[in-house]
């Protein structure tokens, strides 16, 4: 059992509890979708562990099918934040066009059998780019907010730290995949990505009491 037990599951299941904890009576249906998101993430990290260590096979069909997921979430809750400043409802049908495009031109040029890098990497970018758009949205609005307890900023900060990190890491994907820090089983690689996987939860599960603070504070008020 404690196979199944790394850092990257623990966390995940970390923000899992959180958000069911603090969004689950949420009136905004995209954040509680992020709990769906989340068990969604938690059983691809436990079954992708299952296939490579208990059955010894490829787990990277499985990040493929969630690599979709994780797209059609993601771009969909930024779509959701730059509703209160802007209609940018072309822009995600355009960049989800694009990524299926890009994700099924990958599989089949790699006959089904490797993860789509290149998508994942293409992914990263835009992602980061959607964060920095966000807080120029926000510099721009002329409403003040507390940012330290404002959680779609937490949600982002969480998202830019993840995904530039992601793209950072791609770049030198050949050399740190290989590189091992000595006496140490794994990649810098992977080192690099549990980190960036603690940053992007931890920011997350912030983001998810912020909105249950505020919740509780609007029914106080009411």
């Amino acid at each position: 059992m404690t196979l199944y037990f790394t850092v990257n599951t623990v966390i995940e299941f970390f923000c899992l509890l959180i958000a069911c904890l603090c969004l689950y009576k949420d009136r905004d249906p995209i954040w509680r979708l992020c709990i769906l998101y989340l068990l969604f993430t938690c059983a691809t990290e436990v079954s992708a562990i299952h296939i490579r260590k208990v059955l010894n096979q490829s787990n990277l069909p499985l990040y493929n099918v969630f690599l979709l997921i994780e797209c059609g979430f993601i771009s969909t809750f930024f779509y959701y934040l730059y509703k209160r400043y802007v209609n940018k409802t072309k822009w995600l049908m355009v960049w989800l066009s694009v990524f299926t495009l890009l994700f099924f031109g990958e599989l089949m040029n790699n006959h089904f059998l490797s993860f789509t890098f290149k998508t994942a990497s293409v992914l990263s970018l835009v992602f980061v780019l959607a964060s920095l758009y966000f807080y120029y949205l926000i510099l721009k609005d002329e409403k003040f907010e507390r940012l330290y307890n404002y959680a779609p900023f937490w949600w982002v900060n969480g998202t830019l730290i993840f995904y530039f990190g992601s793209t950072s890491t791609n770049i030198f994907f050949d050399y740190l995949i290989q590189d091992k820090i000595s006496n140490f089983a794994h990649s810098i690689r992977y080192i690099i990505f549990n980190i960036l996987n603690v940053l992007l939860y931890c920011c997350w599960s912030y983001a998810f009491l912020c909105k249950y603070l505020q919740r509780k504070s609007s029914s106080s008020l009411a």
